[in-house]
């Protein structure tokens, strides 16, 4: 939630005691009421908080929401409603045996506040499930994790990384301080590429640039913040710093006639005109992949031809990019037949 709120610029504060409402009735402000036990995904919250509007979310009675409060004979409260306020001054007293949230759920039918219903799919697609036990909540964090795994583009970023990140996401998100130091040992492989490159070790260097790719990529996906709730800074800085060491070696094992500087800018052109490319494209498994990359750069190194490694690398990009478009065209003549 904090995550959903952050993209819309506001501060949260929460509200557990009598005393917390109390203070909240003061403040021009929403008030976001959750149901205990509840997971809500990050774009049903988007949804809802980006609305603006006071609201109680409810869903159908059925076997998916047996577990849900029951608001009347055919509907059930979906674990949130958003209220203004200004409007809980007249809250004195929470009754004996029931919770600020039940409470809240009451008062806001009572003063009239719109019911948003939303979809059965929702909970059938566990967008919004119920938690009873740390099994419940590990096969959430799980179907989190593979959503986020399923639209990385690039087959090793995806398959590869991709598994080693569920994996290690149950370790991390139980370590607090895993967010605030995670991105320090993918810029400590890249930096530490330049100074291999520096003492002629371009093989150990491009390997070094692998590591950190490997490392960002994992980083990014266990990452407990959404991907657009992200500060971008440490992305930024981290593609600016491994560009300029793959330029760097390139610049190192480049000889006369060689062009390895030439077709390396050509190279990272060309991967950055294939961005766009859908994940679901098989294309993009190659084009997208600059751990494939990297990986081609460093063989060419090892057998001591950079130069022409790097050539049929560029030209092997070309064929994709020439047959993606091929592909991309039939797919949007096909849609124009009637």
């Amino acid at each position: 939630m904090s995550d959903a709120g952050e993209r819309f610029g506001l501060t949260i504060h929460f509200v557990r005691t009598l005393e917390d409402l109390q203070k909240s009735s003061d403040l021009k402000s929403r008030l976001v009421i959750l149901a205990e036990g509840l997971y809500f995904s990050e774009d049903i919250l988007h949804r809802l908080i980006g609305s603006g509007t006071p609201c109680v979310a409810t869903c159908d009675i059925g076997n998916e929401s047996a577990d849900f409060e029951r608001i009347d004979l055919t509907r059930c409260w979906a674990g949130f409603t958003l209220l203004e306020t200004g409007k809980l001054g007249s809250i004195h007293d929470i009754p004996e045996g029931w919770s600020i949230a039940s409470t809240l759920l009451r008062f806001a039918i009572q003063i009239g506040t719109p019911f948003h219903p939303l979809p059965q799919s929702a909970i059938q697609n566990a967008e919004i499930a119920k938690i009873s036990s740390a099994a419940d909540a590990q096969a959430i964090g799980a179907k989190k994790m593979q959503a986020r795994v399923d639209v990385v583009k690039g087959w090793i970023e995806r398959n590869i990384f991709g598994a080693i990140a569920e994996r290690l996401a149950p370790v991390a998100w139980g370590n607090a301080s895993f967010s605030k130091f995670a991105h320090l040992p993918a810029a400590v492989a890249v930096g530490l590429s330049l100074v291999l490159t520096a003492v002629n070790q371009a093989v150990f260097a491009l390997l070094f640039i692998f590591l950190g790719l490997m490392l960002n990529q994992i980083q990014t996906l266990i990452d407990i913040k959404s991907h657009r709730g992200r500060s971008p800074i440490h992305g930024t800085v981290f593609w600016v710093v491994s560009i300029i060491s793959a330029l760097y070696v390139a610049f190192s094992e480049a000889t006369v006639g060689s062009n390895a500087v030439e077709f390396t800018t050509i190279m990272l052109g060309l991967a950055a005109l294939a961005l766009p490319i859908p994940a679901k494209r098989w294309t993009a498994n190659f084009l997208c992949s600059p751990a494939l990359l990297v990986l081609g750069m460093a063989m060419s190194a090892y057998f001591s031809e950079y130069a022409f490694g790097l050539k049929i690398i560029v030209f092997a990009q070309l064929a994709l990019l020439l047959t993606e478009q091929y592909l991309a065209r039939r797919v949007v003549a096909a849609q124009k037949q009637p």
